[in-house]
């Protein structure tokens, strides 16, 4: 197998492994993949990944992308790969790997290397919104501000993703606002006053920590926190860690392939895999079945 890997060196478990690049070479090498690995920043990551897309192949071999990184590395990557049949190879070199673990893909670098050369692929479902790929979910509202705020905290302060999180939470809570949204699933649209819009790619269950249990279930889901007071609002995440969300007082749930959000404004802040970006509204958010070939080991059941 020939591969091209691609690894975001800002990623925290890329920094905290010395000489990640040779690491990574020397492995596959090891496995029997014949790797080019490059170190990125993370805003290359996306561009590398159309180029390797549109270059074709060559020789008549099979194409892996070998992507090392968090979820939001793998997001970038992902928006080339859907649709195509350029397998992803996944190094969960981020903070919380969701998509890797959700999957079941092994988080240890070595296992995730063993896990690439089995050459398993398996079909995942991605999501998009306005033709913005993600991977696990998007959102509108506190959560796209507080990353937003998270980000400048790390930059400003040269601090890492965890521990930028206290000082970003305390900014999101004295400056969140509720906003009036229209959202329309399902043949109906509902004018809703809400904090925050959470849209999945396939099925969270709230009760269980926010995990998925399948990654082909061809389906959005999506939550709408209802209007609350503050002290309910400020509740929510610990009902959350503790199974307590009442889904009829707490939330509007959605389970559909396709799910549009209007307001007011021109453009607002949106959060796509952890990262955050300002985009045009309305919000167009669809699912693609079966869109993504993952590398998986023997173990792993997209279902």
């Amino acid at each position: 197998m020939r591969a091209l890997a691609i690894i975001n060196r800002g990623a925290g478990a890329a920094a905290r492994s010395g000489d990640i690049e040779k690491l990574v070479r020397d492995g596959l090498k090891k496995r029997g993949i014949d790797a080019d690995v490059k170190l990125l920043a993370g805003h290359q990551i996306g561009d590398i990944a159309q180029r390797f897309v549109s270059e074709g192949p060559k020789s008549g071999d099979r194409r892996v992308l070998v992507v090392g990184g968090g979820d939001g590395t793998l997001g970038s990557a992902a928006s080339a790969l859907a649709g195509t049949k350029v397998a992803l190879g996944v190094l969960p070199l981020g903070t919380l790997n969701h998509f890797a673990k959700d999957l079941g893909l092994p988080i240890e670098l070595d296992a995730a290397m063993d896990g690439i050369a089995a050459n398993k692929p398996v079909a995942v479902d991605v999501a998009e919104v306005n033709g913005r790929v993600f991977l696990n979910n998007s959102s509108i509202g506190i959560y796209p501000f507080f990353v937003a705020k998270r980000s400048a905290e790390q930059d400003r302060r040269g601090l890492g993703k965890l521990a930028a999180i206290g000082p970003a939470l305390a900014r999101t809570v004295t400056s969140a606002s509720w906003q009036a949204v229209h959202v329309a699933a399902q043949g109906n649209r509902k004018r809703l006053l809400t904090p925050c819009v959470f849209v999945g790619n396939n099925f969270y269950d709230i009760a269980d920590l926010g995990r998925r249990k399948s990654l082909s279930s061809h389906e959005l889901c999506a939550y709408v926190v209802k209007q609350q007071s503050w002290f309910g609002l400020a509740l929510l995440p610990f009902k959350i860690a503790f199974g307590l969300v009442d889904s009829t007082r707490d939330v509007e749930s959605y389970r559909t392939k396709n799910l549009q959000i209007t307001s007011h404004r021109a453009a607002m802040l949106v959060s796509l895999d952890g990262e955050a970006i300002s985009m045009d509204m309305p919000l167009n958010f669809r699912i693609r079945p079966a869109a993504l070939q993952v590398l998986a080991t023997a173990e792993t059941d997209s279902d």
